[in-house]
């Protein structure tokens, strides 16, 4: 059961409901939220995304792409469209079988499944941006 997955994982969880996700499951996680030793809960949930500030960008993080105009500083970190990525290089597909990936060298990607650190996140970013800029 995801429950027992879930808690084998450490550390505070920020669920993102997706489209595979029912309110059943958010229902029973909440009724069986394990406190951790700060005394706060292990899940948090959110309907829709949640927004992290960090380098001077502002990371939305969400299940679907979503457009949040296309600014430098505005990064929509998303999962759902699998082995396609959005056309605009602020949106960063961050599944575990997105295209989005080779934006990392071979020697530079995680094993398989394994989430993605912020330093190879900004490397995508990056050679996104220059990617779509030698595209103009």
């Amino acid at each position: 059961m995801i429950a027992e997955i879930l808690e084998q994982l450490n550390g505070h969880i920020v669920i993102i409901k997706g489209n595979h996700d029912s309110r059943a499951l958010f229902k029973y996680l909440a009724a069986h939220n394990p406190v951790l030793s700060d005394g706060k809960p292990k899940y948090e949930f959110e309907d829709v995304g949640r927004i992290i500030k960090a380098n001077h960008h502002q990371f939305f993080l969400t299940h679907y792409p979503m457009l949040f105009g296309q600014t430098p500083s505005s990064i929509n970190l998303h999962g759902h469209i699998h082995h396609t990525m959005v056309a605009i290089p602020e949106n960063i597909n961050v599944g575990v079988d997105s295209t989005d990936l080779d934006y990392l060298m071979a020697d530079e990607r995680p094993v398989w499944s394994t989430p993605l650190n912020f330093n190879e996140i900004e490397t995508i970013i990056q050679r996104k941006y220059d990617d779509f800029a030698k595209r103009r």
